[in-house]
């Protein structure tokens, strides 16, 4: 069984991600922290009990992987486009069982990547990443993700909560229907995510403030 666990946005640094969200939001996002295996880091705030937000970039500070990053990072052409401004980059979901979610999503014709074991602090989980780094289905497809079976809370309950909550997001992509195939396929029941056809690959968040304004994030 598969569950929506976080959004992730794309920017080409942390201050251009923060100043982003700031200015959509009105809220400073926190610091998160890094991704050693990934020469990432991030800033991450609670949607919930176990629904983020998360804003990621390429770490100036760390090391360059052997292996491509995460997010399609070090593609020359994502890159191109964050460093025109900070976007919704992809949405992730939560597995029960990664390595048979992989398994039914490649039996469509969709390559996720392989589980690799990631670090954040003295946190652990497992994450699909693609040898090359990319997110399939021209960044529509979701990343998929596992975390520890003993853990005892979802890491969202110890985040921040501003009170912000997702109220929609809308994907519009032209392999809706392979999106909506590999959904049915896992068992992805409801997912605030509603999937449309469209020539381009677009993720939109609309989020509900605590003081009730909505936040549209594009």
């Amino acid at each position: 069984m598969l569950r929506f666990d976080h959004i992730a946005i794309g920017c080409a640094s942390l201050e251009q991600g923060a100043a982003y969200v700031a200015d959509r939001t009105g809220l400073k996002i926190p610091n998160g922290g890094e991704h050693p295996l990934m020469g990432t880091h991030n800033l991450l705030m609670s949607l919930g009990i176990d629904i983020f937000f998360e804003v990621i970039a390429i770490n100036p500070s760390a090391p360059k992987p052997k292996h491509n990053r995460w997010f399609g990072l070090d593609d020359s052409r994502v890159q191109a486009s964050l460093s025109k401004r900070a976007k919704p980059h992809s949405w992730v979901l939560n597995s029960d069982d990664l390595d048979a979610d992989l398994a039914a999503a490649k039996s469509l014709g969709i390559d996720i990547g392989t589980p690799r074991t990631q670090t954040r602090g003295d946190l652990t989980w497992r994450f699909a990443v693609r040898a090359d780094g990319a997110i399939p289905l021209d960044g529509a497809a979701p990343m998929i993700m596992e975390w520890p079976a003993n853990i005892a809370a979802h890491p969202a309950s110890g985040m921040t909560d501003f009170g912000a909550r997702i109220k929609s997001i809308n994907l519009d992509t032209r392999y809706a229907s392979e999106v909506n195939k590999l959904l049915k396929t896992l068992g992805g029941g409801n997912m605030p995510i509603e999937i449309h056809d469209s020539p381009d690959t677009k993720l939109t968040v609309t989020l509900t403030m605590q003081d009730g304004r909505e936040a549209v994030l594009d």
